[in-house]
């Protein structure tokens, strides 16, 4: 059979399409079938046919649609007059039965050359999945003395996932300095779709090193899970929701671009009840950006069955909650799910945005390769077919029985042999073909060396010496230490002037001067743009110029945050503004489980900065108040600047954003106008090194340590004792990650009296981590210990005098210090 001219029988058509309206407009399947049995003909079988009854049919349902019952006057909802309601409902109808023609039109044009390839395609899937599983099973890769099995998942049973790769933009035409394509966000059940993206060898020997930890790609031993962003395949993570809305953020990129490119996310039934997967969903409808949502209902999350995930009849019924196209097919159709992928993504790149497509299928093997046997009842040998349930096992027998006779690879293979595109035979030399490719990979895998074990503290930052553990009291170590190193140079400042710009000015000062120097930069967050310009206006400046990069988001901090990632990874710099710092906690999975670990796991570059407005000193109360940094501090691959001064503020943000990896950017609200802290700024703007602080007095009796606005409350305190003719240094931490671990342990070993302050609480906070660093480090050279003064473990509290009593006075500040001077 030539290239494109796959089939469909006319009763198919008409039958598919009856199921369809039944299935998605159940009352309006009468007149939809009769307006279809008065356009279509006889020959409407070929791709140019359909196209041709989907020109007649349009009218012809509006036409028969607008002869029911006459609309009834009033509103439906406030607002919405019952004229417009169904407008809408007859549009919705329109558009979802030309969707269904348009897809059996792309079914129809499948050529020869895709089918077969799918089919391949599912076969090295299932050869594949079942080499990891004998891996798991055997003892071919040794550790030391013993097995090392490797951690891994399988996608039996829904191989047929690799047929929505092949109308995608990949391969080496879109391979350069950077991937072009589009982009996949698969999960632990889409090696089909990973494998679409690049069906060679190197791709099943990056899937097979993935699971058994050998050195190179995709992660180098880093994680389990496989990727390879180069050829469009966004690497999974364990929490499932998060590649949601990194394909989000890349969606937007691909937005800014006008590119036409693509973006892809794979969830199970189980993962779509994740908060952040509504969010992404949600926030792509909303900006109607390129993107496709895939739920694969394969009956089960782990153990837990559908009905005690999820109430919905249908997952594709959520689409219409989100005001896109929702469908549902079957998910062991390669036909059906290439041409269901090829609409979407053919709307997406239009600008019609996302759609919302549901693949119904069984896992039939285990959550993961240990759980194969709980969930049939035994371990079972890996195999071309399914494996018997046993009673001991804990799948839906009814179910498993329904689905094992619909295995994608035996009955595609059975449809492709009766429409004469393969041979007797073709089938069993394609699987042993990919057999023998996989098993080749396999035996390379088991020669591979394991990563070098210096490599754990590698990768964490961008041009960074490897991470080593030091014994500070060893001799050799200590012999390197210079104990008498003299104190930093003061840093030079432009004076405090009252006539200067404010804190906030120079924050606004840093954003614009990004905006200005690269096309890349934008700002995404919760009422950043339109006419208001953020909650303490301090963007309104810049609306006029810059408007149309400065991008209201939904009110979802992990959104904001999976945008700000998944722009970057695409070559954007976002700048991400949390309201207020306090409510990150809800987008903390974005940050810490991905921002964060992405360089160290795979080598990718986040560029991003995320604004987070901060402090006390208010009387703002238990969530407008909080010091979230400590949250951050400990987790590898943060950067996190404090700036504490109007031309830090701009200078910083000028470092953040050309900073190669993610950068938590605090600006304190009390200082946004504050009169006592203004500088005059100049119209250019000078860069401030990440990982620098800045030695704000000079002074050899004490030092006092700080960040943040407590750094002015320190140089008061400073300037009172200097009165006793006590002379006290003040170091402004201005990054807390990474430390300026040498500016540190000079002031303290300078002065040997340590006094650190700031306005977190105690415990856990960045004075406890500083004071091990010093008298760990200094202790030689102390002549007291180290002081730390900060807030009270307590949440913040709101009344004036209870803040007043929660956060650390200026007093108090004052009798610690002499005390640490008397010790």
């Amino acid at each position: 059979m030539a290239q494109g001219t796959a089939r469909l029988a006319p009763e198919t058509l008409a039958t598919r399409f009856s199921a369809y309206v039944t299935e998605r407009f159940p009352f309006a399947a009468a007149v939809a079938r009769e307006a279809l049995a008065a356009t279509e003909n006889a020959e409407a079988v070929s791709q140019a046919d359909i196209e041709a009854l989907r020109v007649r049919f349009e009218p012809e349902l509006r036409r028969r649609v607008s002869a029911l019952a006459p609309v009834q006057p009033g509103d439906t909802t406030p607002g919405v007059s019952s004229a417009d309601r169904r407008a809408s409902a007859v549009a919705e109808l329109v558009e979802g039965c030309d969707g269904f023609l348009r897809r059996a039109a792309l079914r129809a044009s499948l050529t020869t050359v895709e089918r077969r390839e799918i089919l391949r395609g599912m076969m090295l899937t299932r050869a594949t999945d079942n080499r990891l599983k004998v891996f798991f099973a055997g003892g071919e890769v040794r550790y030391g003395e013993g097995a090392f099995q490797g951690k891994g998942f399988r996608s039996l049973g829904q191989e047929a996932i690799y047929a929505a790769g092949v109308r995608l933009r990949r391969g080496e035409q879109f391979r350069g300095e950077t991937w072009t394509g589009d982009v996949v966000a698969p999960l632990i059940r889409d090696l089909g779709v990973a494998l679409a993206m690049k069906p060679d060898a190197d791709a099943v020997r990056m899937v097979l090193s993935a699971q058994m930890a050998k050195a190179g790609p995709p992660m180098n031993g880093k994680d389990l899970h496989i990727g390879d962003l180069a050829n469009g395949i966004l690497p999974a993570a364990a929490p499932l929701a998060i590649s949601a809305l990194t394909a989000c953020g890349m969606a937007m990129a691909f937005a800014r671009e006008a590119s036409g490119r693509v973006a892809l996310s794979f969830i199970g039934e189980g993962g779509s009840s994740l908060g952040e997967w509504h969010e992404a969903i949600n926030l792509c409808a909303a900006r109607r950006l390129p993107a496709v949502f895939c739920v694969e209902n394969n009956q089960t999350a782990l153990s837990t069955p559908v009905a005690e995930q999820s109430a919905v009849r249908v997952f594709a019924d959520k689409a219409p909650g989100y005001g896109i196209p929702g469908i549902t097919i079957d998910g062991t159709d390669p036909d059906e799910i290439a041409a269901a992928f090829a609409w979407a993504v053919e709307r997406a790149r239009a600008g019609k945005g996302p759609a919302l497509i549901e693949l119904v299928c069984m896992r039939m093997c285990g959550h993961a390769h240990h759980d194969d046997m709980l969930y049939l009842g035994k371990d079972p040998q890996p195999s071309w077919d399914y494996a018997p349930l046993s009673d001991q096992g804990y799948a839906n027998r009814e179910l498993y029985a329904y689905w094992s006779a619909r295995d994608p690879i035996a009955t595609y293979a059975a449809r492709l042999e009766a429409e004469d595109i393969i041979a007797p035979g073709d089938a069993e030399t394609m699987k042993r073909e990919v057999e023998g490719l996989v098993e080749a990979q396999a035996r390379a895998v088991i020669a591979a060396p394991w990563p070098d074990a210096a490599d754990a503290g590698r990768g964490v930052f961008a041009n960074e010496a490897p991470r080593v553990r030091i014994d500070v009291l060893d001799q050799q170590v200590r012999r390197g230490i210079d104990y008498e190193p003299g104190l930093p140079e003061v840093e030079a400042a432009s004076p405090f002037d009252k006539k200067g710009n404010t804190f906030l000015e120079g924050v606004m000062l840093g954003v614009r001067d990004a905006l200005a120097a690269d096309p890349r930069v934008f700002v995404y967050g919760e009422d950043v743009g339109g006419r208001y310009g953020n909650a303490f206006l301090l963007l309104r400046p810049l609306l006029e110029e810059f408007g149309g990069r400065i991008i209201n988001s939904p009110l979802a901090e992990g959104a904001v945050l999976g945008v700000c990632v998944g722009a970057a990874l695409a070559g954007q710099r976002p700048i991400g503004e949390m309201q207020f710092n306090d409510f990150v906690a809800t987008g903390f999975n974005q940050l810490v489980n991905n921002a964060a670990k992405i360089r160290y796991r795979w080598g990718g570059s986040v560029p991003m900065v995320v604004r987070m407005p901060w402090g006390g000193l208010r009387h703002a109360g238990p969530y407008h108040s909080q010091n979230t940094e400590p949250w951050f501090y400990r987790t590898p691959g943060l950067k996190i600047v404090v700036p504490s001064t109007p031309s830090d503020a701009r200078g910083l943000m000028a470092a953040a954003v050309a900073d190669p990896d993610p950068v938590l950017y605090y600006e304190h609200i009390a200082l946004y106008r504050d009169p006592r802290i203004k500088q005059a700024l100049s119209g250019s703007v000078t860069s401030v090194p990440i990982g620098r602080a800045a030695l704000r007095r000079a002074g050899g009796d004490l030092a006092i340590i700080s960040y943040g606005a407590y750094v002015h409350v320190g140089m008061r305190i400073a300037e009172r004792l200097a009165k006793d003719g006590v002379e006290a240094s003040v170091l402004d931490l201005r990054t807390l990650a990474p430390l300026d671990r040498e500016a540190i342990l000079r002031v303290a070993r300078h002065c040997s009296r340590v006094l650190i302050v700031h306005e977190d609480s105690r415990t856990g906070g960045i004075g406890e981590s500083l004071a091990a660093i010093i008298q760990e480090e200094a202790f030689d050279s102390l002549d007291a210990p180290v002081r730390i003064i900060a807030a009270l473990d307590t949440p913040v509290p709101y009344s004036p005098a209870l803040e007043h009593f929660f956060l650390p006075g200026e007093d108090e500040i004052e009798r610690a210090a002499r005390n640490l001077l008397q010790y």
